[in-house]
């Protein structure tokens, strides 16, 4: 009996439909969603941030990092994720995160992709930074110019799970701010003369 076979195109869709959700929250409620259209999503716009066109960008000039807690939604536990994009060049050497546990701008955890391969965790404290895991290579991260990250943080009471595009790297027990806590987003750029360009395509948290 002949096999039946999905066209090309059918099956390519197919495959993509049920890869989707092994890297994004697993959560079945969901609490925030932004895909970024427009700059309605409680982020803080500022001369570095701008939010368009199905884009978070944040403007890095040189050796400097950028963070943005969102200021509408507040959670407790919660399934975070978010798709960072690599620029096209590849000329400079940065780093997307996911920000969590965050109580206001200088308070928060932070889990990052490098696009030399690397991951790293750290947590920052009245505006002082404590390197919790740093610079761990995986195999899990793309780097390539124009390639896309999903970065995922899964926040249960004083626990938090990392994952690198649907594979696990981390687990992480720490003090969870008690009454609700905030995410957000970050770029660095570790170039130290060159500005550059790191976009964010969605956020999405789940409970």
């Amino acid at each position: 009996m002949a096999r039946s076979r999905m066209p090309g195109a059918a099956a390519l869709l197919f495959a993509v439909a049920f890869a989707w959700p092994a890297l994004a929250c697993e959560g079945t409620d969901i609490v925030f969603e932004d895909k970024f259209a427009d700059d309605a999503g409680g982020w803080a716009i500022n001369k570095d941030v701008e939010v368009k066109d199905g884009g978070f960008t944040f403007k890095l000039p040189p050796d400097a990092m950028q963070s943005d807690l969102n200021v509408t939604y507040s959670v407790n536990d919660a399934d975070i994720c978010a798709e960072g994009v690599w620029p096209d060049d590849g000329s400079s050497i940065l780093g997307a995160g996911l920000l969590f546990w965050g109580e206001d701008n200088k308070n928060y955890l932070q889990f990052g992709v490098l696009n030399n391969g690397k991951f790293w965790i750290a947590r920052r404290i009245e505006g002082k930074w404590h390197t919790i895991v740093e610079n761990v290579a995986s195999s899990a991260i793309k780097v390539k110019p124009g390639e896309t990250n999903v970065l995922r943080v899964k926040a249960s009471g004083d626990s938090a799970t990392f994952f690198i595009n649907g594979e696990k790297v981390r687990d992480l027990r720490g003090q969870a701010p008690r009454g609700g806590w905030r995410f957000g987003l970050s770029g660095d750029n570790f170039d130290k003369d060159k500005d550059a360009r790191l976009v964010f395509r969605s956020v999405k948290v789940t409970n």
